[in-house]
């Protein structure tokens, strides 16, 4: 029985490896998708999720004493109930973008009320200096239909190509392993999360050695140079 347990997760395992590779090749193919920047120059994007919150102020003077920017993906309904934080974000020279107002997956979405979510939050963050929306869905879910509805009406749909784990993973100094630079490619977009001091631990021990070994950060508009 426990072979036969172990033989079933390899198997599950397996299958997810394949379904990300295959998802992240049709990313990489559509236009309006962005995952991985130019290899050259020798830049990264931190990016984190589900702000603003309780810990935002934290989080922008950690980046400030470490002098890098960041891109952030705000929920609607936290900018609305903190929009001082959101105009605070640019002040200090970092990229907003939406995350959905509820957080709710955009595959559990009808057409008009993933539009109406997005729309929402995109008028609390003022716009973007892109010219075009840039979106992030919760928790990476799309599907054929949602992906359709925001590439058709002008979304930018911004992903990841390095998860920190940081969900799951509640050690800084694993957090930082896993963002190393033995595991770090110019152009990688880093996925983090706001909300948690396990992430705010972990950045100096991030971002110190990749730029170490010669990494730039930058803003995920900066290292699209869009």
């Amino acid at each position: 029985m426990a072979r036969e347990t172990t033989y079933s997760q390899t198997v599950a395992t397996v299958a997810a490896q394949v379904r990300a590779l295959v998802r992240d090749t049709v990313f990489d193919l559509l236009p309006g998708v962005l995952r991985r920047g130019p290899e050259n120059p020798r830049r990264v994007a931190l990016t984190f999720d589900d702000g603003p919150d309780h810990m935002t102020g934290r989080f922008l003077d950690e980046l400030d004493r470490l002098g890098v920017p960041a891109t952030f993906f705000l929920l609607g309904g936290s900018a609305a109930a903190l929009p001082d934080m959101v105009r605070e974000y640019i002040r200090r020279g970092h990229q907003l973008a939406g995350h959905g107002y509820d957080h709710q997956r955009f595959t559990k979405l009808a057409r008009r009320e993933l539009l109406d979510q997005c729309a929402r939050t995109e008028q609390l963050l003022g716009g973007q200096p892109t010219g075009k929306s840039w979106v992030r869905p919760p928790h990476g879910s799309l599907d054929a239909a949602s992906l359709l509805t925001l590439l058709t009406n002008n979304y930018t749909v911004a992903m990841w190509t390095l998860d920190a784990c940081d969900y799951s993973d509640h050690d800084p100094a694993s957090l930082a392993a896993r963002c190393s630079p033995t595991n770090v490619q110019p152009g990688e977009v880093i996925l983090l999360h706001e909300g948690q001091t396990w992430t705010l631990e972990a950045l100096p021990g991030i971002v110190g050695p990749l730029q170490d070994a010669g990494y730039e950060f930058v803003t995920m508009q900066d290292l699209f140079a869009v």
